[in-house]
């Protein structure tokens, strides 16, 4: 063979070497996997693009380097040993491993790892070959994710086809409806069908699904057991990439508990919780639904306001328990006495409003009234105690007297009002109630500028010595002289300024004016007893009453001894507990403590032990009936007597007769005030008639020897 045929042999073996070669090299260039070639001492002589891509290193960087450059410490030196292991074995390892790219992010790489060797078996090569599966890593958490969502949701998941075929339920579906997985694949959504909601309704939520591709809801399902529940449904639509839907998901929550909750304020926003009547919002409705149907009808609807009387003292006496009993006994009983198509309804504390419908006459109301009252009248047994109250019952006609509810209600509250002045019984509404009405409101603004307006004065009330005259006290009195009104009396206004809490200015205001009044008359040298100031129940709720009264006195240069704090007995024993202290705190400051209109009330004599007590003023009701009921004189002997084994001084107010002054005598009671001595006068003729040593004359002003004389007939001595 001459040379030129060997070297067209050889450039044929040449060419047909790289036609070999040629695809190889094409698939190592273009491969997604990174290509890592290693010579038999493992040290790095080429890579692929795919390899420069995944690691971030350049072919330079890395040829003639080991594979160890790539290592994350993540494996454990022992991972290394086995893997090796494995090749020198078995020619090859595959495995997931992690690495460190050029940047120092760690990643996650699926790797293998083969061994090359030539004819003859010797080791020439290491190929490796990985892939990043970052992207796989992080979908097969989110897919794992995704399942324990789908599990361990609260809310129950149902999977279906497009042909409405269950293929998978979560473990919160089994828990609501009953049905395990295995009961529901296979089936359709008319598994917990309920039968409740009609055919209509599937058609329009279906409608949605497929227009909107979203529907949610509440619908009320069944359970395995038959149970009926509601549920808060939302259905969506998965389509593919073409856009055709492949499934439908269902996810519901049972609400039941919610739905019971909804229920439960319902009723409370509408029904009275102690009673179960009906409350103001649901009247309300309920009138006005009333009225409604009178509307081109003769028929009357008759408004009662009924308040009960004497339930205070029952609660205050015996507790809230047995007072909440009590209400519910009168819910019932007024019930029982009205038809069936009426309303019985509970305003309030001890305030019940009734509305009889479609009356013929006014009279039917009238005869409904009495009947209530009797039955309020019967006695009440609650634990072992009988229990006695009355009511006061204001009666609105409509249309009669007004035309809508709140009108109508304020109309029978004024009504209800008017009754209990007249001591319990029913009271209809008419105009002179309005004129009533009126006069108070008008009271009400007007009183709220009287002290700006220098309307208010105070009167002073002498309390003598039952044995010598001799004067040892005095009671300031308020009066109020309107420009326009004229006087108005104390038992209008007082009511008045207590309720609307004007009695807590007109209060310190009173207090300023005695201890300026006193200074006056100190001033001029005069010898001036103790003044008692009242102070009403409403003043108690100031939380800085004792103090207040402290620091007026104190700022006006008076003794507390000079002033005598007056409380009534109904005020002391409303709240005992807190009451007390304020007394106390009074009394450490000098003030000398009487407790007025004593008997009138229901006093717990257990507590009176505990109050720190000077006087003690007997109530006018048994000073006035002394002569003509015996039972009020042995009361008011007790009384005294009683009050002098406390080491206390006694005052009888209300004395209208020479007759009465003589039995106080005789029952050693300390000191007399009333009409009998004199009336409540301005201060410049208190000040002639007891602070300058004159003799009083008789009540009218004019000199009358006859009632000097009965002055002395009962043992008076001018100033002895």
């Amino acid at each position: 063979m001459n040379r030129l045929t060997q070297h067209l042999e050889a450039l044929r073996d040449k060419q047909a070497q790289d036609k070999l070669v040629l695809p190889y090299a094409t698939i190592f260039h273009d491969s997604q996997e990174a290509i890592m070639i290693t010579d038999c001492y493992s040290k790095i002589v080429s890579v692929n693009p795919a390899f420069i891509s995944i690691t971030g290193y350049d072919e330079l960087e890395v040829i003639g380097q080991k594979p160890s450059m790539l290592k994350s410490d993540c494996q454990d030196p022992e991972f290394y040993v086995n893997m090796w292991a494995s090749i020198h074995k078995d020619g090859k390892w595959q495995g997931e491993i992690w690495n460190r790219r050029k940047n120092g992010e760690i990643y996650p790489e699926w790797l293998s790892i083969n061994s090359v060797k030539d004819e003859h078996g010797i080791l020439v090569n290491y190929v490796g070959m990985f892939s990043d599966i970052t992207h796989r890593k992080n979908a097969i958490s989110k897919l794992r994710l995704h399942a324990q969502v789908f599990s361990n949701a609260s809310e129950g998941i149902m999977i279906t086809d497009k042909q409405l075929k269950i293929l998978s339920v979560n473990q919160a579906f089994t828990m609501m409806t009953g049905y395990t997985e295995q009961e529901a694949v296979g089936q359709t959504p008319r598994l917990l069908h309920s039968g409740l909601q009609n055919q209509y309704f599937y058609i329009k939520m279906w409608e949605r699904i497929h227009t909107r591709g979203f529907w949610e809801g509440e619908i009320c399902n069944k359970r395995k057991n038959g149970e009926l529940y509601p549920e808060w449904l939302s259905i969506t639509t998965l389509r593919d990439e073409k856009g055709n839907i492949t499934n439908y998901i269902g996810m519901f929550t049972d609400i039941t508990e919610r739905k019971q909750s909804e229920e439960h304020l319902k009723y409370l926003a509408h029904f009275d919780k102690l009673t179960g009547l009906p409350n103001r919002t649901l009247l309300s409705e309920l009138v006005n639904e009333a009225t409604v149907r009178t509307v081109n009808t003769t028929l009357k609807l008759a408004v009662f306001f009924i308040d009960l009387d004497r339930f205070k003292m029952v609660n205050d006496s015996l507790g809230h328990n047995i007072g909440d009993k009590l209400l519910q006994q009168v819910a019932k009983r007024l019930s029982s006495v009205v038809r069936k198509g009426d309303i019985v309804s509970r305003l309030g504390g001890d305030e019940f409003i009734i509305v009889l419908q479609d009356l013929q006459e006014q009279e039917e109301a009238t005869l409904v009234a009495n009947e209530l009252i009797s039955s309020i009248k019967m006695p009440f047994w609650i634990e072992d105690n009988e229990l006695y109250i009355n009511a006061s019952i204001g009666i609105c006609i409509y249309p009669t007297h007004a035309g809508d509810f709140e009108t109508l209600l304020k109309y029978a509250d004024l009504a209800m009002y008017q009754a209990k002045i007249q001591k319990g019984g029913y009271q209809f509404f008419n105009e002179n109630i309005i004129s009533t009405f009126l006069r108070k409101l008008d009271l009400e603004n007007e009183l709220r500028w009287a002290i700006a307006r220098n309307q208010l004065t105070l009167y002073y009330q002498p309390q003598v010595d039952a044995q010598t005259g001799r004067l040892e006290g005095m009671e300031a009195l308020l009066r109020w002289n309107h420009p326009s009104l004229g006087p108005v009396p104390p038992g209008e206004f007082i009511p008045i300024a207590e309720e609307t809490g004007i009695i807590m200015d007109i209060g310190k205001w009173v207090l300023k004016e005695v201890c300026t009044q006193l200074n006056s008359w100190l001033s001029a040298s005069l010898a001036v007893p103790a003044i008692a100031v009242n102070l009403s129940a409403r003043q108690f709720m100031a939380p800085d009453l004792a103090s207040s009264i402290h620091d007026i006195v104190c700022q006006t240069c008076c003794d507390p001894r000079h002033i005598v704090i007056e409380i009534t007995e109904s005020s002391s024993m409303h709240d005992i507990e807190s009451v007390l202290p304020i007394l106390h705190e009074l009394k450490s400051f000098g003030f000398q403590i009487a407790i007025d209109d004593f008997g009138k009330g229901h006093s717990a004599l257990g507590y009176m032990k505990q109050f720190p007590l000077d006087i003690l003023k007997i109530d006018k009701s048994f000073v006035q009936e002394l002569i003509s009921d015996s039972k009020s004189a042995v009361i008011t002997k007790a009384i005294i007597d009683m009050s002098h084994g406390m080491g206390l001084r006694v005052i009888a107010e209300g004395a209208e007769t020479l007759e009465q002054m003589d039995h106080l005598r005789t029952m050693n009671c300390d000191i007399v005030q009333g009409y009998v001595i004199d009336p409540p006068m301005p201060s410049e003729q208190l000040e002639m008639r007891y602070l300058k040593g004159e003799w009083p004359t008789c009540r009218n002003g004019s000199e009358n020897p006859s009632t000097i004389d009965s002055f002395h007939r009962v043992g008076f001595n001018k100033y002895s």
